[in-house]
């Protein structure tokens, strides 16, 4: 089992790098004549400017002190509505924000209060991928899956099949 454990972890740090080369917004803090990233040169940009970048950058911006995060994944109204949805269509997956775990891991500090709602969505949404799964319904069909659930579900779906295999009539279990 720690064999499995160790492949699905390898899948998601290969996850959570796609994450971090993915685009993300940011707002400049403060003027700046000239900025220059991986070789792409801005010039004269104005506090309050919007620049879309890949999630590293803006990082390293935002801890420069010259910009901050563009948009929040962990706002009550917006994680509310997910929790509603998702709660109230029982059968099907709603579209959530793609990397949304690894955003509010990201945000989550000082949000205690709302980060009980998202556990909500978690295990709202871990319930429909096990019931998904049982059924071996290909990854392919299924709508609204995160990156970081779509590699979850695929290792659900191995360790079903095995499973399956070996109990079957003839398998190989014998």
């Amino acid at each position: 089992m720690e064999a499995v454990a160790e492949v699905f972890r390898r899948v998601l740090r290969d996850v959570e790098t796609e994450y971090e080369n993915s685009e993300s917004q940011v707002v400049l803090t403060r003027d700046i004549q000239r900025l220059s990233i991986l070789g792409q040169v801005f010039e004269n940009l104005r506090s309050g400017s919007t620049l879309k970048v890949q999630r590293w950058v803006g990082r390293r911006l935002e801890e420069a002190g010259v910009a901050e995060p563009g948009e929040r994944v962990l706002e009550q109204r917006n994680i509310l509505q997910l929790e509603w949805r998702e709660r109230n269509n029982p059968g099907e997956l709603q579209p959530i924000p793609q990397y949304l775990y690894l955003r509010v891991r990201e945000e989550a500090s000082g949000q205690d209060g709302l980060l009980e709602v998202v556990k909500d969505i978690y295990s709202l949404r871990l319930r429909k991928l096990l019931n998904l799964a049982s059924k071996r319904v290909s990854p392919n069909m299924i709508e609204n899956l995160t990156r970081e659930e779509e590699a979850l579900y695929q290792a659900i779906l191995a360790i079903i099949d095995e499973w399956m295999r070996f109990i079957a009539p003839g398998g190989e279990g014998r």
